[in-house]
């Protein structure tokens, strides 16, 4: 029997989690800090649509206090920045009854935003599977995973890496189907990714902005940019609306009284003092143009102001228009106009 161990038990780590084990299937979490110490002593206390309830699903503190075996398929749910000491710390684990090592012989299923987690990957792991995540989890106390969407709790697009398909996929989808997860395999998860990664790119500025006219603006104009950066590299961008096969009629949020989601993953970090994945998103286009020979100004410019922000400790949405418009003047002026 497959068992899934899900490394990192934030948002959607602990909603996998928790939805494969309520659905029978072995899975165990990896949590760390606060939040693994109120998963030790008292469960998962998983707050849903359809009432709370405490899930006893297995918890470790890392790969000292596991033993892997063949049967296992690691899924990396931590955000891109901590996705290298995840690779690092899991990779070279030996595998019990056989003379191999995780890397070789272990599926690895990267969740996170970006396009990078899965290139780190592939210089260790033999076999590598990309997704798309979406999800309306929120994760702001210690032992408590708050999963508003119902009956569907999370949607995934996955595929093998850089590209193709492979067996493995097929039995992971029907896991996660069978525990209200919907999956759709994909061929070609690089484009499916750069899609996503056009949607979340004002994660950055919802994290530390106030709702604004000109919020909105500054955010279509970086999804505009990346656009361009996109064309310059030839990378090709999935349209979900279109080419989506999953039906998300399932995937609809239900209020829960006092538990509002308040903002996106990079918000929820902000809110918890942690650091944000920006340097994955932001940073992302900012790279791919550089190393093409162009620029991502504004892209540029709010990856500096929100890492600058979180290092001074502003809190999340507490900026202005005046910030805003003092590090995006074009974008400032051309709304205005």
């Amino acid at each position: 029997m497959t068992r899934y161990v899900v490394i990192g038990g934030g948002a959607v780590g602990a909603t996998v989690a928790a939805q494969l084990h309520l659905a029978g299937t072995s899975a165990v979490l990896v949590a760390r800090g606060a939040h693994l110490a109120a998963l030790r002593a008292g469960g998962l206390r998983y707050v849903h649509p359809t009432g709370t309830t405490t899930v006893p699903v297995p918890v470790v503190g890392g790969p000292d206090e596991l033993e892997l075996t063949g049967d296992d398929v690691l899924v990396v749910a931590t955000k891109a920045q901590d996705v290298e000491g995840v690779l690092a710390a899991w990779a070279w684990r030996p595998v019990v009854g056989r003379d191999v090592v995780a890397a070789s012989v272990l599926p690895i299923v990267l969740l996170q935003n970006g396009l990078d987690s899965e290139r780190s990957a592939l210089r260790r792991f033999a076999t590598v599977f990309g997704a798309v995540t979406w999800s309306a989890a929120s994760h702001l106390e210690p032992g408590e995973v708050v999963s508003p969407t119902s009956p569907i709790a999370a949607v995934f697009w996955i595929g093998a890496y850089p590209s193709g398909t492979h067996p493995a996929l097929e039995r992971l989808a029907a896991d996660f189907t069978a525990a209200d997860l919907a999956v759709q395999v994909v061929s070609d998860i690089a484009r499916w990714k750069a899609g996503k990664l056009l949607t979340i790119l004002p994660n950055a500025l919802t994290a530390v902005y106030a709702s604004s006219p000109l919020r909105d603006a500054a955010a279509e104009a970086l999804r505009a940019e990346a656009k361009a950066v996109f064309e310059l590299i030839g990378q090709p961008v999935a349209d979900f609306q279109a080419e989506s096969t999953v039906d998300l009629a399932g995937f609809a949020v239900k209020p829960i009284p006092g538990k509002e989601r308040p903002g996106s993953s990079t918000w929820q970090s902000v809110a918890r003092g942690g650091t944000v994945e920006s340097d994955y998103l932001n940073g992302e286009i900012v790279l791919l143009a550089r190393l093409h020979g162009g620029s991502a100004p504004l892209n540029e410019a709010v990856l500096g102001r929100v890492n600058q922000a979180v290092a001074a400790g502003v809190e999340a949405g507490s900026l202005g228009d005046d910030d805003l418009a003092a590090l995006l003047p074009s974008v400032a002026a051309a709304l205005v106009s």
